[in-house]
């Protein structure tokens, strides 16, 4: 982590990789065809929305997490989001693994098993598919990112032209090469497909009600939980735009204030907006309530088409329900968090 500036906004330079800031090494990972978008993320710039800074960081934690995991590296390490067809090429030795709803990876394009560590060699070719259209695919490489951190984080966020490779939030090109220093080998990992995250949208999107939900009548809160949403094409970073049964709601004038991540915006069109990782810091639609963090992933690998559907639960309920996913995380990984 970088530490604070004296004006309290985190410095910028090097993240914790342990690389000098000059002798950086000339190769790494290669960009051959970065698919339909490629981006530099770790676990985002926490506690900077108070400067204007969105939150950033993978859209799906849970698959970024593991990831990481699968090579050893921290649980906040540099890592690639990718969405599409993507083709790499890694000039050292290193292990890589790629995760996500459907992800797969091919080295020398020779299909390898999915959520494992795998062992590549300089030269070798990765393949990487992130399944539909639209979903997101996580490759974590044990490796030192020698990648320069912009507001304490090197995540891509092209609208504040923050992070990413050039420190200006440019998504990854073909031909760009991203620095790596090698490590030591590390022992290889699998996880099994019953300690996956679940990605099936069948189940509803747990709801904390906000305390603006008294804007909205009974009828309307109504119409909301026990109607279809379709995720529609206006869907990004920022926030999913959904399309079904309008949500009326009686307060229009209300100031702009901080937006939580998975906040129901309800615009005057009454078509709801969940805000995602790179939403605005402010916002003055009034707000439903907010999408439970042990869905947020659920919902951060649909694609436009897809269904969704959402229940009201308690917030103590929502609570209990994240740590205990937490802690069955740490079981499973000895500790680890």
């Amino acid at each position: 982590m970088t530490k604070p500036s004296s004006s309290g906004l985190p410095a910028t330079g090097l993240p914790a990789t342990g690389l000098p800031a000059t002798g950086l090494p000339a190769t790494g990972l290669t960009v051959v065809d970065p698919g339909l978008l490629s981006l530099l993320i770790d676990s985002g710039r926490n506690a900077v929305q108070r400067f204007g800074f969105c939150e950033s960081g993978p859209m799906d934690h849970d698959a970024y997490w593991w990831a990481n995991w699968l090579v050893g590296n921290a649980s906040d390490a540099c890592a690639l989001e990718i969405m599409g067809d993507a083709e790499f090429r890694l000039d050292v030795h290193a292990q890589v693994a790629v995760t996500g709803p459907a992800a797969s990876l091919a080295v020398n394009q020779q299909q390898q098993a999915d959520w494992t560590t795998v062992s590549v060699s300089p030269g070798d070719s990765l393949q990487v598919r992130a399944g539909k259209p639209g979903q997101r695919a996580y490759l974590a490489i044990a490796a030192r990112w020698a990648v320069r951190s912009v507001i304490g984080s090197v995540c891509t966020v092209a609208r504040e032209h923050l992070g990413g490779l050039d420190g200006i939030g440019s998504a990854l090109r073909a031909g760009d090469t991203i620095p790596l220093a090698e490590v030591s080998p590390r022992l290889v990992r699998t996880l099994n497909p019953e300690y996956r995250p679940n990605y099936d949208l069948s189940a509803p999107l747990g709801v904390v009600l906000g305390y603006q939900h008294h804007a909205f009548s009974a009828t309307a809160k109504s119409f909301f939980f026990n109607s279809d949403y379709r995720v529609s094409s206006k869907i990004n970073r920022m926030g999913y735009r959904l399309s079904g049964t309008a949500v009326a709601c009686s307060n229009r004038s209300l100031r702009s204030e901080g937006i939580n991540l998975g906040a129901i915006q309800v615009p005057p069109d009454g078509q709801p907006i969940i805000m995602m990782r790179d939403r605005q810091t402010l916002g003055g639609y009034p707000k439903l309530g907010c999408v439970v963090l042990s869905d947020i992933n659920r919902l951060a690998q649909a694609v436009p088409g897809d269904e969704v559907t959402f229940k009201a639960i308690d917030m103590n309920d929502a609570r209990a329900a994240y740590l205990l996913k937490l802690q069955k995380r740490a079981r499973l990984t000895r500790g680890t968090v």
